[in-house]
């Protein structure tokens, strides 16, 4: 499990937001809406908990925090850097430089090892591969992989190879980590292991937002918000009906 140093120091900034922002898609001469306008801050040193069943719009909410899609209306922002305004090569570069992603699939990939893997963000920044390799197999280490550095990723369990993912997601130190179902493929005991980890990012100062249908993750939040049909919730379905 990765350590959590006692002198770290947690800021309570906002590392992204959407601004009334959402994503409208066209399928022949019907428009279809994936998420209606939302706005959502993403803090350092919090974990945020995106809950809602498939196809609630969850992720898309954290393909904008990711810049991985334009809004179809609305602002999303990085820091101090309105990401509407950016060219793909811009945001390209932002999500190299300042997000870490974390799969349900993994995403690894199969030829490399463990240490490989996690080498693979580095060397695209142009860090050297001795430096890359010093650095990834640091992150390795912290996930408690640092024995399984040469091992491929067919040969470790669904564990193993998500703590190989989150290494190679916090090895550039970005601002934030955004994960999609990151414990969908997990039992339960290893789904436990992977989000204790995560928490401790966020305890280290890190901006950490996890999508899930699981409620059973609930426990591990800082914060939650709830998605369904498109809309943002800070309160789940029951809530909302005990209200009524």
């Amino acid at each position: 499990m990765l350590k959590v140093e006692a002198n770290s120091k947690i800021e309570n900034k906002i590392v992204a937001k959407v601004v009334n922002a959402g994503k409208e898609y066209k399928a022949g001469d019907t428009m279809i809406t994936a998420l209606k306008a939302s706005t959502v801050e993403l803090k350092a040193g919090e974990l945020l908990l995106i809950i809602g069943p498939s196809g609630s719009g969850k992720t898309t909410l954290l393909s904008l925090f990711g810049c991985v899609i334009y809004p179809s209306f609305g602002e999303v922002w990085i820091d101090d850097v309105k990401v509407n305004d950016l060219t793909e090569s811009k945001l390209a570069e932002l999500r190299l430089l300042k997000i870490g992603f974390i799969f349900q699939r993994f995403n690894l990939i199969a030829p490399l090892t463990a240490l490989e893997n996690v080498m693979m963000p580095l060397l695209l920044q142009g860090i050297g591969e001795n430096d890359a390799r010093a650095k990834a197999t640091t992150a390795l280490v912290k996930v408690g992989m640092g024995d399984r550095l040469k091992n491929l990723s067919n040969d470790l369990s669904g564990g193993q190879q998500q703590r190989v993912a989150i290494a190679r997601a916090l090895v550039t130190n970005p601002e934030m980590m955004l994960c999609d179902e990151p414990t969908a493929s997990l039992d339960l005991a290893s789904a436990g292991i992977v989000m204790r980890e995560l928490k401790a990012l966020a305890k280290q100062g890190k901006a950490v937002a996890v999508v899930t249908h699981d409620t059973r993750l609930r426990p591990f939040a800082d914060r939650i918000v709830y998605v369904l049909d498109g809309s943002i919730s800070d309160k789940s379905v029951e809530e909302e009906l005990s209200l009524t």
